[in-house]
């Protein structure tokens, strides 16, 4: 009997599973709830671009107001707003206009349609805040050192170099493709 039981795979090998130990594959597991967890955290950020959530929440309680003065008070370039504004006046979102003033300038009003973005988004704030609430308060705190650690750990590892055509960085060691 016992002859048979260690010739059952992973037999008297608690620890190991098709050649990995169980703190592989705690990390595999771990890494792989971070993603999931990263992939819903990027898309629910980023499901209007974060830049277009600004101008709409400014435009909306500054009223319009011209490409330029956004741009300034954005601390962005000229290029990355046009870009912006061109993105949310397609969508409807915005009104792109010549200034009566001044024909060279730019301005920019916020739709009904945009205000009603805004609306939502602030909804989502509030359901974001809640977010955590599932974890007891000592555990958000557990949970934001061993994040941080982690985050302080990883930053330090990598290269603030990018990879070509990516957003992201070579390990040391590494080279940028």
């Amino acid at each position: 009997m016992k002859e048979e039981a260690e010739r059952l795979p992973g037999a008297g090998h608690e620890h190991e599973h098709r050649g990995h130990s169980r703190e592989d594959r705690t990390q595999e597991s771990l890494g792989a709830k971070l993603d999931r967890c990263a992939h819903f955290l990027y898309h629910r950020q980023h499901s209007g671009g974060r830049g277009q959530g600004k101008i709409l929440k400014i435009l909306s309680v500054s009223g319009p107001m011209t490409q330029k003065e956004l741009q300034d008070k954005l601390d962005i370039q000229a290029g990355s707003m046009s870009e912006i504004a061109a993105k949310l006046e397609g969508k409807g979102l915005i009104t792109r206009t010549k200034d009566d003033s001044d024909k060279r300038r730019i301005l920019l009003t916020i739709t009904d349609e945009g205000r009603a973005d805004v609306a939502r988004y602030g909804e989502a704030r509030k359901r974001e805040s809640q977010m955590f609430d599932v974890l007891t308060e000592e555990e958000q705190r557990q949970l934001d050192a061993l994040l941080s650690r982690l985050l302080e750990s990883w930053e330090g590892q990598w290269k603030r170099t990018p990879r070509k055509g990516h957003g992201h960085h070579a390990p040391d060691g590494e080279e940028a493709e």
